[in-house]
Formats: C-alpha cells, structure tokens, sequence
C-alpha cells in the first residue's frame, strides 16, 4: 500500500523540484507556474489529442452505426444474447475497437487526475512551508538587527536618526523586498496564500506552532512578530489578494463548460439536463476548491484551463473541416460497412 501511495504521489517534491528550476530562471513563482503548465501540456498533448480523438472517433462511430444498433434491437427484441452478439459482429465488421477506444480515453484521463492531486498536494505542503520560512526569515532579520545595533560598532547610527527602531524596520524591509521579488505576483502579495482578503502572513499562532515554542519563547516571539508586521504594513491594510483568480478560475471553468456543451457540441445536439448541471455544478465547485488553494494553484487550473480549451477548440474545428470536405479523418468511409436489418420484422 504504501509503495502504491509513494507511486501515485510521484515523489511529491518532484513538482516542487521542477518549478523552483523554472522560477530561478524567471521573475517570480507566479509567473514560473504559468510558464511550467504551459510546458506540462504541450508534453501531455500528444496523449490529450489521443484521448480527444479517441472520444471523438467513438462518437462518430456510434453516430453512424446506431440506425443499425436500433435495427438490431428491435429484430431480436427480448433476446440479450442474440442483441450483443449481433452488436459485436456490427462492430467488428465496422472495425470499431470499443474497449481500445475507452483504454486511449481512460490513461489521458487516469494521468490527467493523478497530475492535478500530486501538484495540489505538492504546491498546498509547499506553500505552507515556505509562509513560515519566509517569517522565519523575516524574524531572523529582526534579531539580527538588534544584535548589530548593540554589538556593531561600525555601524553609523546617524543614518537612521540614532533610533533603534527605524534601524530594525529598514533591515526587516530589506529582507521583506528580497522576498518579495520571487513571492509575489501582480497584485497577489504573497502567492503561497489565497487571492483572498486574507493576511500575506502566517498567522502567529501556526507559526509558534510549526516552532515548536514554549511558553516564554512564544511570548517574546509574539512581541517580534508584531512589530515585524506592523513594520512591514505601515497602517495599511494587510490583504494578500482581491478575488480577481478566484473570480477567473470560476468564468474560465463556466466558459470551458459552455464551450464544450454549446459550441463545440454536435451541430443539432440539444443542451440536455446533465448539460445543464455539469455547466452549473463544475464552475460552484471550482469556487470551493479555489477559495482553500494558494494562489499559485490557483493560476496552474486558470493556464490549464485555458491551454485546454484552445486545443478542444482547434481539434473541433479541424475535424469538423475535414467532415465538411468528405475527409473525415476521425472514421474513413471504408471502413464503414452498413449492414442492414429489417425494421419491419416480424416474429
């Protein structure tokens, strides 16, 4: 079992391994995560076109030889036997692969899963543990500044007014900027938490927590930690982010669904029920996954999203110009033997 887990999990510092590869070599985490799901999908798109076509392949098949399906039905009514095994020659002398075909769809989609729950998990552990290294290091930063003010003789107290306090506020500012450069993104302060109206900072308590403080440790910890913040906010408001990913990942989902059921749907295919709810369920659960992923998450679905829907969309619109020109690239005509039953027969 735990063989199976360490498997499915990939070696979860793997995806943190490779987007710490991408963001040494770009401005910041925001960016390197745009950047690495692009390049994640273009090498899972030869698996996702398979899958696409596969899906798609299936469809026409189906659509072609259902006239004969009903026929079948319909000859050898009440007879379960006769039905599959008719069905079975249709589909054979149509050399239609119908488990081959469910097999190309199921590992696209099999890998597909495994992706986003191992990233997930990687980014959310990942986050969590960078939130306290970074107040970790920003805390580090207060110390040290206090043991240069009182032990530092070289130090030119005149540059910040002989007072001790604006010292300690320009060195935590200082290793505040350095953070700032690789965690933030936009208008996103600190892209391990949410674009919510959340606190960029680790909330003290998680973080004496992760510590390991005792009672006294906690306590003078506490009174860094609040002048570091305090520090840092300047009386301004202490906001991570403004729903601006959160409202993005819910339209793109919306618009992936209403792409997929309305304009890339069969020409004549009506929006039935499951339609309908998947248009409304998928876009309502995005909100609660969203809402309790880190920002950095959040963009990965958002690109992915997006890369996806642009490959549908090209793939749609080049099989439908094939079927238009008499070239179906998806189900060729020769392949096509209609067999015919009689609608008429009777027992």
């Amino acid at each position: 079992m735990e063989m199976l887990t360490n498997t499915m999990l990939l070696k979860a510092d793997m995806w943190t391994t490779i987007i710490d590869f991408f963001a040494n070599g770009i401005i910041n985490y925001g960016w390197a995560i745009v950047v690495f799901t692009i390049c994640l999908k273009l090498v899972l798109s030869p698996l996702d076109i398979i899958q696409r076509v596969a899906s798609s392949k299936q469809q026409r098949a189906m659509s072609v030889m259902q006239p004969e399906i009903e026929a079948i039905n319909q000859k050898y009514q009440g007879n379960k036997e006769k039905i599959n095994q008719e069905t079975a020659n249709l589909y054979k002398k149509n050399k239609v692969n119908i488990g081959g075909m469910c097999l190309s769809m199921l590992i696209p989609l099999i890998l597909t899963v495994v992706v986003f729950f191992t990233l997930y998990g990687s980014l959310r552990n990942y986050g969590n543990e960078k939130i306290n290294t970074t107040y970790k290091q920003l805390d580090a930063a207060y110390v040290q500044a206090v043991d240069d003010w009182e032990h530092n003789t070289e130090l030119d107290k005149s540059l910040f007014d002989n007072d001790q306090n604006v010292y300690i506020k320009a060195q935590i500012e200082k290793e505040y900027e350095s953070y700032q450069k690789k965690n933030s993104w936009l208008w996103v302060k600190n892209v391990w938490k949410s674009d919510t109206n959340t606190s960029q900072f680790v909330d003290f308590e998680t973080y004496a927590k992760h510590q390991g403080f005792d009672e006294t440790e906690k306590e003078q910890a506490k009174v860094r930690y609040d002048f570091i913040t305090s520090s840092l906010l300047d009386g301004k408001k202490d906001v991570n982010g403004y729903y601006i990913l959160i409202i993005l990942a819910v339209a793109v989902s919306f618009l992936t669904q209403f792409l997929s059921a309305k304009i890339l749907a069969p020409k004549g295919q009506k929006l039935n029920t499951m339609n309908k709810v998947m248009m409304a369920i998928i876009p309502l659960s995005m909100i609660a996954f969203v809402l309790t992923s880190n920002a950095v998450f959040t963009l990965y679905i958002i690109t992915n999203s997006i890369i996806s829907s642009i490959i549908t969309t090209i793939l749609t619109l080049i099989f439908r110009n094939k079927a238009k020109k008499g070239n179906d690239i998806l189900l060729p005509k020769k392949n096509i033997e209609v067999v015919e039953y009689s609608r008429n027969y009777k027992k």
